[in-house]
């Protein structure tokens, strides 16, 4: 296992053409590899945020191709790439899945992980229902990342602290978050839950995230992408309204360090009842 991964976190503004999207990615990726990143982590619908109408189309035409061609730059640039998450579709109930995949830098998908949480709101300038399109996903999913355990998750899943302590449970020392949280929602408990997740499961987090304003719903995002240690300090904090790379090196002796000194995920105990 390596001391220290250095880590990239991209910010997006993405819109409804996804080869453009794409095109912006693919720049963004390669700069953070110049940059040393040897993981690299992109933000949920990092290629495509548009109606609801043509999800399915754009993700027949757009879903292999781009993780083909990101299959291929990690392979050639001896990285591994997080796609924060790509549209995955279910044919027998025509919905989707939103799908975070983990590539490594053989360019073999080392993990995939479906959404379990949908975010249906109701929440005045956050109203939407993920589950008109969306099927949620049944599995906790981790792998193994240059040695180190890392576990998937995506946005709304942020809510549910029991995912993030079985993730722990089950050995992940670095645990992503991608998103396109809410302006409304973000503003008011993104970091905050960002770093309660971080402390509470003494891991690093790397939560990438969507700027702009979603064209198919109108919604604006948050950005503030965040990388956050097991202290729970602030490591990378992006902006609100433009698409950049955040690096931070990871140093996973201090980790040991923090976990040794306050050994929280040994005290934990199981209620009955």
């Amino acid at each position: 296992m390596k001391r220290k991964i250095r880590i990239a976190c991209i910010q997006t503004n993405a819109g409804d053409r996804w080869q453009e999207n794409f095109k912006r990615s693919l720049k963004l990726i390669q700069r953070a590899v110049r940059k040393g990143a040897c993981l690299i982590a992109l933000p949920e619908a990092f290629c495509w945020r548009g109606g609801g109408k043509d999800l399915m189309s754009v993700s027949r035409e757009a879903t292999r191709h781009i993780v083909g061609e990101l299959r291929s730059l990690a392979r050639r640039s001896g990285v591994a790439i997080l796609l924060g998450s790509i549209f995955e579709i279910e044919d027998a109930s025509g919905k989707i899945y939103n799908t975070s995949l983990l590539i490594g830098p053989s360019g073999r998908i080392e993990a995939k992980y479906r959404k379990i949480h949908l975010f249906d709101s109701s929440i005045p300038l956050a109203k939407t229902r993920e589950s008109d399109h969306v099927l949620g996903g049944k599995r906790i999913v981790t792998a193994l990342m240059f040695g180190v355990r890392c576990g998937l998750s995506i946005c709304y899943d942020l809510r549910f602290p029991e995912l993030y302590r079985n993730l722990a449970k089950k050995g992940s020392r670095i645990i992503f978050i991608p998103a396109n949280f809410t302006h409304e929602t973000g503003k008011a408990h993104w970091e905050v839950l960002i770093r309660a997740r971080a402390i509470e499961n003494q891991v690093f987090v790397i939560a990438p995230g969507q700027v702009g304003r979603h064209p198919g719903n109108r919604i604006l995002s948050y950005g503030t992408s965040l990388i956050v240690d097991p202290w729970g300090r602030v490591l990378k904090r992006g902006s609100r309204n433009r698409e950049e790379i955040l690096i931070a090196d990871l140093d996973l002796r201090c980790q040991s360090m923090i976990r040794k000194r306050l050994p929280v995920l040994q005290h934990r105990k199981i209620f009955a009842g």
